[in-house]
């Protein structure tokens, strides 16, 4: 028993030596440059679509390797990267890398490889293959295919051979069509998949096969889109045609349509998309009662018993007009951003027309939720609304009456003007730390139309009181 007590001691301390040993001894190397000793792609032409063959070999005699960088540049964007393990003194292997058919590839462009090579001591060793030629595929057309039923297909011309500019003229689209853009079309001048497709990839244009989607052109300021211009280099596309003439007279009933689909709650009203001019006047009919309670201030000047000048700038706004309110909202496109538009969201505002009413709480649904308010002049802008704010006897909270400028219109997190820093004119309060919201207190009494001005310039927000 002694015996094997004497071994088991012994075995327990030649543990606790080794344990030691590993956990203190910190292995080093004398300072060495690890050498790239091959490096090799196989092609020294490619078309753009096909792979390169890079062959690699390392070596360090001294410190073990660690890491390979490989990047595959072409026009100075990365199309490939891979960080690859090279362990021991030695490392080689070959690697397939695909340069693809994008937006901004010129022919004859170079395909540089960038390799960074590092040892276990973080030596690193640079080298840059450069022996590749890529190629922009042979297309010798390009032809536009509307979607089915959507329009006739149309064979693009080359109208500018340097910035490859294909252009087709004489068409007769409608003002909104989806498409695609092919290099063969069929007997039935339909798309031959056998060439390169282009469609909808991501947020731009790219190529596509089969079951890839549809390009979408839209201009509701022509009268139809009668011009298609594709940039084959850049991958972009545009539009073209006869220009909308500005609406001289509006029928409110007649010429919008019920219950507009851009709206969520599309009850009671009726809506479109209308052409304005800057200063065009404007002859409305369905409109009853007095012009200037019936229309938005921010956009009307009334000139007449039934006419009024438009003060926005020349485009395509969407006209909602609310049938049992009898008031024309006027906005500018949903996907219209800042600083073209700032979008009021919140409580207790409301149009600034008889009978008056206040919003109860933060929505997007329909123009009785939110308001724009139109740039003025650059930095400035102006929104017109009926504000309400209940009182309390608690006059150390903030009352009903509480909005917000955002950049969108809907909720779109980190984008909106917070007024914390702003010199906001009393009773009105851009107080810090309550989300860049305008506000009053609770006891602040609040009843009648104000005309707001924001100056993001100056950071300012004052009101004329209207009644």
């Amino acid at each position: 028993m002694k015996i094997i007590n004497k071994y088991l001691a012994i075995i327990s301390l030649l543990i606790g030596v080794f344990s030691c040993t590993n956990e203190d001894i910190v292995v080093t190397y004398p300072s060495s440059i690890p050498q790239i000793d091959t490096a090799k792609v196989t092609e020294t032409t490619i078309t753009y679509g096909d792979s390169i063959h890079l062959k690699i070999a390392t070596s360090d005699k001294i410190a073990p390797l660690s890491t390979i960088l490989i990047r595959v540049v072409v026009n100075n964007d990365i199309v490939a990267s891979e960080t690859v393990r090279t362990k021991g003194n030695q490392s080689s292997f070959t690697r397939a890398y695909h340069v693809p058919f994008v937006a901004n590839r010129p022919d004859n462009a170079a395909v540089k490889v960038y390799l960074t090579l590092t040892n276990v001591s973080g030596i690193e060793k640079d080298s840059i293959v450069n022996s590749t030629i890529a190629k922009r595929p042979i297309i010798t057309n390009f032809y536009l295919v509307p979607d089915f039923g959507q329009g006739a297909t149309s064979k693009l011309t080359l109208v500018n051979a340097d910035s490859l500019i294909y252009t087709a003229t004489g068409l007769l689209l409608s003002t909104s069509f989806s498409y695609k853009i092919a290099t063969k079309i069929n007997a039935f001048k339909r798309i031959d998949w056998t060439g390169l497709v282009f469609g909808k990839v991501g947020d731009g244009i790219g190529l596509i096969n089969q079951t890839g989607e549809s390009l979408n052109a839209s201009d509701g300021t022509l009268v139809g889109i009668s011009i298609f211009t594709f940039d084959a280099l850049q991958f972009k596309t545009k539009v073209g045609g006869k220009l909308l003439e500005p609406v001289t007279t509006l029928d409110v009933i007649a010429d919008l349509s019920a219950n507009p689909v851009t709206l969520n709650d599309n009850t009671g009203f009726r809506g479109g998309d209308v052409y304005f001019g800057e200063n065009v006047e404007v002859t409305f009919t369905g409109i009853t009662g007095n012009l200037a309670n019936q229309i938005s201030p921010d956009y009307f000047e009334v000139t007449g018993a039934n006419k009024a000048k438009f003060l926005g700038k020349t485009g395509l706004y969407k006209a909602y007009y609310h049938t049992t309110g009898n008031f024309l909202y006027i906005d500018p496109q949903p996907e219209t951003l800042y600083p073209e538009v700032l979008w009021v969201c919140g409580t207790g505002y409301g149009r600034p027309s008889s009978p008056y009413g206040s919003t109860a709480s933060w929505n997007w649904n329909s123009p009785m939720d939110y308001y724009p308010a139109r740039l003025v002049s650059p930095g400035v802008y102006q929104v017109t609304m009926y504000c309400k704010n209940e009182p309390s006897t608690n006059t150390n909270i903030y009352g009903s009456l509480d909005f917000k400028f955002f950049h969108k219109r809907g909720w779109w997190d980190g984008h909106e003007t917070w007024v914390d820093d702003y010199t906001v004119q009393e009773p009105f309060l851009g107080p810090t730390g309550v989300g860049g919201n305008i506000k009053v207190l609770s006891a602040t009494v609040v009843d009648g139309v104000y005309k707001f001005t924001l100056n993001t310039n100056s950071k300012t927000l004052t009101y004329e009181k209207l009644n």
